[in-house]
């Protein structure tokens, strides 16, 4: 199994003052020395042995502080001669498909090489669609007409495209990519609601996704996902999973370990639900976030949703090791983020806890079998299953 880090930015103690609608102060903690907290991170991904860099995208909050993914990745494949990129995820309607499909191109070429993972979701938050000026209600065309073009620019050496959103004449995508012709076979969608997932498999996409639900609920999950994609004459995929990471041997760390997880569902909730946000229910495309992210509740920053014990590798290395054993055999796990630095955590904290998972639980977990198990094979019945809302990836 492959294990990349997620490496972004988040400036918790900020949300406050966001939340309060205090534009005239300046924020109690900057963001530059976060941002260089993500730097010192970034730097110990390679010498620790992990297998690649990944990143969100996300604009104007203090949540998860990286705007364009491809500029960070490409800093880091500057910065690295190993590890491989990993975008969880570009959000295809905030581009221009031709544009994403340039930068795409050029970051494969610049990795020489090496693998670019590329993780493609349609995005959520009112307020990142009003800032680009783009209608959220068209988020589903958009997503499906972006991919449609970045397979065409893949596969064909001139293309034109026209869809009801995007209108291309003729076009070239140059230079080329090292990887041309393959860099969408691999590519996978962050889905968290079941239209987007039957969407995505539609699509011929794999899937990424937070462990954000029961185990039974997971392994439906994915077997629905891949009856729609034997519907469609395709081979079964295996999902790429996010996990937010607190690895120690001292159980008063641990305790800390699960506070931050909740910290950072309730920064996402601000991000996606609270903060300039317009009822889901009557957001086109968007009325089944309406139940998942409670509007109009109250929710404890320290005590986060009954999601969280699911979606943290909290624990000893021997816990941590034994859920991500676990994890494979019933979701047939494929590939694993790890994602250290969230909620308001320490650097110096998540800094240890990368490196303690590296001594103790990576060389196992790298070693690990990832078979695809039968019952996520997708059988035409499966497709009958009703999933619940996943979790956001970011």
């Amino acid at each position: 199994m492959q294990v990349g880090v997620m490496v972004t930015s988040y400036n918790q103690r900020d949300w406050d003052r966001v939340l309060a609608g205090d534009n005239n102060s300046a924020p109690v903690n900057p963001d530059i020395p976060i941002v260089d907290n993500s730097l010192a991170l970034g730097e110990m991904v390679e010498p620790l042995g992990y297998d690649a860099i990944w990143c969100a995208e996300h604009y104007g909050s203090p949540y998860s502080m990286q705007s364009n993914p491809l500029q960070w990745l490409s800093y880091w494949a500057g910065r690295t001669e190993r590890i491989d990129m990993g975008t969880a995820v570009i959000v295809a309607p905030w581009w221009q498909p031709v544009k994403l499909a340039h930068e795409i191109a050029m970051l494969d070429t610049l990795l020489q090489g090496r693998r670019l993972h590329l993780g493609i979701g349609r995005g959520v938050a009112a307020h990142e669609y009003a800032g680009f000026g783009i209608d959220r209600a068209e988020s589903r065309d958009r997503f499906r007409e972006l991919i449609e073009i970045l397979r065409l620019a893949d596969t064909q050496e001139s293309f034109e495209y026209d869809g009801e959103i995007y209108k291309i004449p003729e076009t070239q995508i140059r230079p080329q990519a090292r990887n041309k012709g393959r860099l969408m076979d691999t590519a996978k969608a962050a889905f968290n609601t079941p239209a987007s997932m039957d969407m995505a498999a539609d699509l011929g996409l794999g899937q990424l996704f937070v462990a954000a639900e029961g185990e039974d609920q997971m392994i439906a999950q994915v077997a629905k996902f891949n009856a729609i994609r034997a519907r469609k004459g395709l081979a079964p995929n295996q999902p790429t999973t996010m996990l937010y990471l607190h690895c120690s041997t001292d159980e008063e760390e641990l305790e800390k370990g699960w506070r931050y997880v909740a910290q950072q569902t309730w920064a996402a909730r601000n991000h996606y639900a609270v903060w300039k946000a317009e009822s889901f229910a009557n957001a086109k495309g968007y009325e089944e976030y309406a139940a998942r992210f409670e509007q109009n509740a109250e929710v404890d920053e320290n005590k986060g949703t009954h999601r969280v014990k699911a979606t943290g590798l909290v624990g000893t290395p021997e816990q941590i090791f034994d859920q991500i054993e676990r994890l494979q055999k019933s979701i047939s796990l494929e590939y694993l983020i790890v994602h250290p630095a969230h909620g308001a955590k320490p650097a110096p904290e998540a800094q240890a806890s990368l490196k303690l998972f590296a001594q103790e639980v990576l060389p196992a977990v790298q070693a690990m079998e990832t078979p695809l198990h039968e019952h996520n094979l997708g059988r035409p019945e499966d497709l009958d299953f009703v999933p619940s809302i996943g979790g956001a990836v970011g």
